[in-house]
């Protein structure tokens, strides 16, 4: 992916909304994606993909408008009293885009995936709690956990798209690579019909869906990796919906025909360094270079307001969770010298930190091309870190190579990066010691019992108190350096309707409600 988390609903804020624009000459929406997609929900974890897969394949659940579960694929579905069986009555009549009928076989077959380590999906530790899934009949999926686990519902709803057990014929889905970059089978509103790596992804209504009949035509998927240029195709109508960093918005704010809202999401943006390095083992040194960035600086002149400072992981999206008596990360270079001195560390008449050995404090921090507010960020925290002595430089690469070659296998020092999790503060699949989405390698007992514990804990007053102490703990052993929780900050074209008040990845789960007019 947790719903009750929430403040209740997503607000949005309409900033600006001018009607000027040219009539739309079709019902096909354009968004932007900025890496190509791996059409397979068990698979992919990268932002591209996800926004697709949210069109393709449905879950079993879905979020509302204030972020509970409701029925997708399952009709309806009951809890045993001790949390640990969930059946769910699926659907009658629905079909892959192929015309075979979907049964619980194509359930029990997706989450069996998710759970074979050779698929290595990274939803492997959203749902390792799962013990065994049961068909009684072509309708009836039941699930039988290890343990009570409070998130559930609300992951099933997350990025837990079902795939089809009939389209792999007993290859391994990881070497399909029709299904997973041309031609994928799903359920959803829409399907592909038309797939260019490098460029544009299609799709076309599905007119077989079981929901409410889409009422756009086509949605094309458009490889735009750089901010800028998304910018300038909204304003020439080229995309009807983007996701602007701060950075961006003077492009479109009161320009004709484009209207701007802000959804709040769960999202934290964070430098992850490598604890698989020496160098960043030491809590009291990851503590320093949290207390050496000035995030103030950043929210108010990268950001130009759109994020809240950080205390943790938990974003203060999640109002009912995130601990609010615990001090912001505060900015003290004085308290940052002198950790760091503690851990070894001293400046040399240069400035320059050195341990015993003489050697520097050196490392090289990632961030993606093309997104100024991230690369503004990235040079801001290159230099408040400079100016404590860290020798510190930047490199950008392409968002695909930096997921791929970099921070999912290890390869890195420093990254700047984010995590969009669920509506819950259920992070044991993030920060957890061996967790696969634990990619900064963070190992901290305490942290592991908390988290643990506080998926098990279906008392909300109980598991507040849980997770309030992992906030509290992260203060003193931060897994990544939290850098603000940002504002989605959305431009449409004023033409496009029917989008929910959510953050793009949940509002796509409801695409079948957008409309050009």
């Amino acid at each position: 992916m947790r719903a009750r988390a929430w403040l209740g609903a997503i607000l949005p804020t309409i900033l600006a909304a001018c009607g000027g624009g040219a009539t739309p000459t079709s019902d096909t929406l354009h968004l932007a994606l900025i890496n190509d997609p791996i059409l397979n929900p068990v698979l992919a974890p990268d932002v591209g993909s996800v926004l697709v897969n949210k069109v393709i394949f449905p879950g079993l659940v879905r979020p509302d408008e204030r972020l509970r579960p409701e029925p997708d694929l399952a009709e309806s579905w009951t809890a045993s009293p001790d949390g640990k069986v969930y059946t769910f009555k699926l659907r009658h009549g629905v079909k892959w885009h192929d015309g075979a009928p979907f049964t619980a076989a194509d359930v029990r077959f997706t989450f069996e995936r998710i759970l074979d380590p050779k698929s290595g999906s990274l939803l492997w530790s959203d749902f390792s709690v799962i013990d065994r899934i049961e068909t009684p009949d072509s309708l009836t999926a039941r699930f039988i956990l290890r343990t009570p686990f409070a998130a559930f519902l609300t992951l099933l709803g997350y990025n837990a798209g079902i795939i089809p057990e009939h389209a792999f014929a007993g290859r391994p889905i990881v070497d399909d690579a029709e299904f997973n970059r041309r031609r994928p089978i799903g359920t959803g509103a829409f399907r592909v019909v038309d797939a260019v790596p490098g460029s544009s992804l299609t799709l076309e209504a599905n007119p077989d869906y079981y929901g409410a009949r889409p009422r756009l035509r086509r949605v094309v998927f458009k490889l735009v990796p750089d901010a800028s240029a998304q910018v300038a195709q909204l304003r020439a109508g080229e995309l009807d919906l983007v996701t602007l960093e701060p950075a961006s918005l003077p492009g479109v704010k009161g320009a004709p025909g484009i209207v701007i809202r802000e959804a709040t999401v769960p999202q934290h943006y964070y430098v992850a360094f490598n604890q698989r390095q020496a160098l960043f083992k030491p809590p009291a040194v990851r503590r320093a270079l949290d207390l050496a960035v000035n995030r103030r600086a950043i929210v108010d002149g990268v950001l130009k307001g759109s994020a809240d400072l950080p205390v943790g992981t938990i974003p203060v999206a999640l109002a009912d969770w995130f601990d609010d008596s615990l001090p912001r990360i505060s900015y003290d270079t004085s308290r940052a010298l002198a950790l760091l001195a503690g851990a070894g560390w001293r400046r040399d008449r240069a400035g320059l930190l050195r341990n015993a050995a003489g050697a520097p404090f050196r490392f090289t921090l990632l961030v993606d091309k093309g997104n100024p507010s991230r690369e503004q960020a990235a040079l801001a925290v290159l230099q408040d870190l400079k100016a404590v002595g860290v020798d510190a430089s930047l490199r950008n690469l392409e968002f695909a190579a930096l997921v791929r070659d970099c921070l999912q296998p290890g390869r890195y020092d420093a990254i700047l990066i984010w995590w969009t999790t669920p509506p819950d503060p259920d992070q044991y699949s993030y920060y957890a010691s061996g967790q696969i989405n634990n990619n900064v390698a963070w190992s901290n007992s305490r942290a592991d019992s908390l988290l643990k514990a506080g998926r098990g804990e279906t008392d909300t007053v109980r598991r507040r108190a849980i997770y309030r102490a992992f906030q509290a703990l992260e203060q003193e052993d931060p897994p990544v350096m939290v850098l603000y929780y940002p504002r989605e900050i959305q431009a449409m074209s004023a033409h496009l309707s029917g989008v929910p008040p959510l953050g793009i990845r949940d509002a796509l789960r409801h695409i079948e409600t957008f409309t050009l007019r």
